[in-house]
């Protein structure tokens, strides 16, 4: 994370409802070790709670950080039965593996500890389940167990154990298990060509991480979207949105907030006629699909038949088959058409509202005529809209997306003409609309839906929930108390 790099014109804005969830919990299960002893479950959450008043916590975080901290306790003494007594050494211990090179400081952030024994164990924690170790942590766990081993003291050290926790449920994976020289040697040969050219890097590549970053707003690689939200002024603090954010904002505000904290999603419970995850396996067909630049054709399908993605039976692929076979129908791509990219992530800095924008167009092409389009795919099981305007009112991907390109956007290709075209796909019919961006009378409307549906979001603190049917398929509903009341009133009224 490069510690010493700082802005020198810009500073993250941070205010009480942005919580370092993980450190809280990290924090107050690490002074509540010897209440662990204690002989009874309401001292020690009587204890608890005494903690955590000194923090300004969401509802929804607080019944998280609650349950997570008993779980770090419980995985605790899971692995004190199985090493013996442990001792807390230091929290986010930092190394330099090469003393020529003092500058290439490696930092952890994890607690660590040892026993008698000569075993150092250093705990990665997560918000929901633990997982196996897999590539994406590998890695991580390389690096954490040697940071371990050049740790002092040393003298007694036979044995490094990197565990994951899973705080969500109280689940625990082992991601290394192995000597100090094990660490050091997997280190040296997997992970240091990957930090040499993280080191010497001096390329800013846009991701999902520019919402937190700490020079995101002087960031040259971040498109320059100044009075993208239309707000007046900052608001209480540096934060980074989407269409999608809104949308979900709307319709209940503690549901975002409590996503954007990364609090533990239980599995989806959607009504039967969810359409979410048949437009996920859509969406990701045309991606892969599209790359290639070559028009659709219905007869691709069959390439995959009885290979179906992970979580579809055959009746969902087939229902997703009916939409494409539509999409081929109406594929831009074609002669003459140059494809940009494919499910694009694009970030940008509205610097009048200190927020990072964040949009993900699904495809961006040039066409014969050398315009430039972004042209966003929707399905539906509705009727099709009738016209261009009940297509604005119906999908704000639309007015956002308009708004994106009134800003100047333009991806890698500058291009003097633009527009936007949505594609609507049902099980029988599809339609494209589009929209010319000479039109200044709708920019004017674009802008106009996107600073009426960011204000309110762009000015809370709070957080409330909005209790409703939605509760019942709400990804985070377990951490909300006020869905688990909606849902005992429900009760109380459903006929047997």
């Amino acid at each position: 994370m490069r510690p010493k790099l700082k802005p020198t014109d810009w500073v993250r804005r941070r205010d009480d409802t942005q919580t370092f969830v993980l450190g809280i919990v990290r924090d107050v299960s690490l002074r509540l070790h010897d209440a662990l002893r204690s002989p009874d479950w309401e001292t020690l959450n009587r204890q608890m709670q005494i903690e955590l008043a000194q923090y300004q916590l969401h509802r929804g975080e607080r019944n998280y950080i609650v349950r997570a901290i008993e779980n770090y306790l419980n995985c605790h003494d899971i692995s004190e039965s199985e090493l013996g007594p442990l001792k807390l050494r230091v929290c986010d211990p930092s190394a330099v593996p090469d003393p020529n090179i003092p500058s290439n400081q490696l930092t952890v952030w994890a607690p660590v500890y040892d026993n008698e024994s000569g075993v150092r164990e250093v705990r990665k924690l997560r918000f929901g389940q633990a997982r196996p170790v897999a590539e994406d942590v590998e890695n991580w766990a390389i690096t954490a167990a040697h940071i371990a081993a050049l740790f002092r003291p040393r003298g007694h050290l036979v044995r490094i154990r990197v565990i994951e926790f899973g705080l969500g449920d109280g689940s625990t994976e082992i991601l290394f298990d192995g000597s100090p020289s094990l660490a050091e040697s997997l280190y040296a040969a997997k992970v240091f060509p990957i930090v040499s050219k993280i080191v010497t890097s001096n390329r800013p590549t846009p991701g999902n991480s520019c919402g937190r970053c700490k020079i995101s707003g002087c960031c040259s690689s971040l498109e320059k979207l100044d009075g993208f939200l239309g707000q007046s002024r900052k608001g209480p603090a540096t934060r980074s949105v989407s269409a999608g954010d809104l949308e979900v904002y709307e319709k209940c505000p503690a549901q975002w907030h409590l996503v954007s904290s990364n609090m533990p999603r239980e599995p989806s419970s959607a009504p039967p006629s969810s359409s979410s995850e048949r437009g996920r396996v859509i969406h990701e067909w045309l991606a892969r699909s599209h790359m290639s630049s070559h028009k659709c054709d219905p007869s691709d399908l069959d390439a995959i038949d009885g290979n179906f993605p992970a979580g579809l039976d055959e009746k969902d692929y087939l229902d997703s088959r009916e939409y494409i076979t539509q999409h081929a129908a109406i594929c831009p791509l074609g002669e003459g058409v140059q494809v940009i990219g494919s499910e694009v992530s694009v970030y940008g800095y509205d610097a009048q509202a200190d927020v990072v924008i964040v949009s993900k167009p699904d495809l961006l092409y040039v066409d014969s005529d050398e315009t430039f389009v972004i042209r966003e795919s929707k399905t539906t099981t509705l009727s099709l809209p009738g016209d261009s305007q009940e297509a604005f009112d119906r999908f704000f991907a639309v007015p956002w997306l308009l708004n994106l390109i009134g800003s100047g956007y333009r991806g890698p290709y500058k291009s003097d003409k633009a527009r936007l075209e949505l594609e609507v796909l049902a099980s029988e019919d599809s339609r494209v609309f589009s929209w010319d961006l000479a039109d200044a009378r709708l920019l004017r409307m674009a802008r106009a839906e996107v600073r009426l549906r960011a204000k309110k979001w762009h000015r809370d603190t709070t957080w409330n929930s909005a209790p409703g049917e939605h509760c019942r398929w709400c990804p985070v509903r377990g951490w909300c108390s006020d869905a688990a009341a909606d849902e005992a009133d429900d009760d109380q009224f459903r006929i047997p």
